[in-house]
């Protein structure tokens, strides 16, 4: 603006002045706002909150009803190796109930006629519905060493005299459940339903 005579001299010295000064001033003024904001907000009262709605209760689950099987096998889990295993139970007519938390299988089951508890067999409701004090044996079949170690440490307190075969995928896994209370553990997949069966079976060691 000056080089064009737009701007005399005196104008532009006076718009550098002003913006030296907003700039020298600009953070000082900031602070002062924020510390008046934080004076008005200590002595405002304090907002009252919305009451909060209850929570609502979770829906009471129906009783498991306990079975009245005696001399049974029950088996945890019915994917690839429990499939396998009851299918040679069944051969074999021995008594078995099934732990299973799929509705597809659940419904497999039903159909073949087979009894089944609905859940997971960590929940001690539904370990203890097993009448483990009665059975003969449990196979834990579920791939998950870590669930499986929780069911067997809960079945071992239940019946400290219990047979508890379970499966596993490595040693590590051996060792944890052995840990837990396992009686045998075995490594594989069909060659597991077998040997379990084995195990179950008259004369079996």
């Amino acid at each position: 603006g000056v080089d064009l005579g737009l701007l005399p001299e005196r104008g532009r010295n006076l718009i550098l002045a002003g913006a030296i000064l907003s700039i020298l001033f600009n953070p000082l003024l900031f602070a002062e706002l924020d510390m008046l904001q934080a004076s008005r907000d200590r002595h405002r009262a304090p907002e009252a909150k919305p009451a909060q709605l209850p929570e609502e209760e979770d829906a009471a689950r129906e009783p498991i009803r306990p079975t009245a099987l005696a001399n049974h096998v029950v088996l945890v889990g019915h994917g690839r190796v429990g499939g396998v295993v009851s299918e040679e139970l069944a051969e074999k007519k021995v008594p078995l109930l099934v732990i299973e938390a799929d509705d597809e299988r659940l419904a497999e089951l039903k159909a073949q006629g087979i009894e089944a508890i609905a859940g997971n067999a960590a929940d001690p409701e539904i370990i203890a519905a097993a009448n483990l004090g009665a059975a003969r044996c449990l196979l834990v079949a579920i791939p998950d060493a870590f669930e499986g170690g929780q069911v067997v440490e809960q079945a071992r307190a239940l019946n400290p005299k219990l047979n508890i075969i379970a499966r596993a995928h490595s040693e590590a896994e051996v060792l944890h459940l052995k840990k837990h209370g396992a009686s045998v553990v075995i490594l594989g997949e069909h060659e597991i339903a077998h040997a379990m069966v084995e195990l179950v079976s008259p004369g079996g060691s």
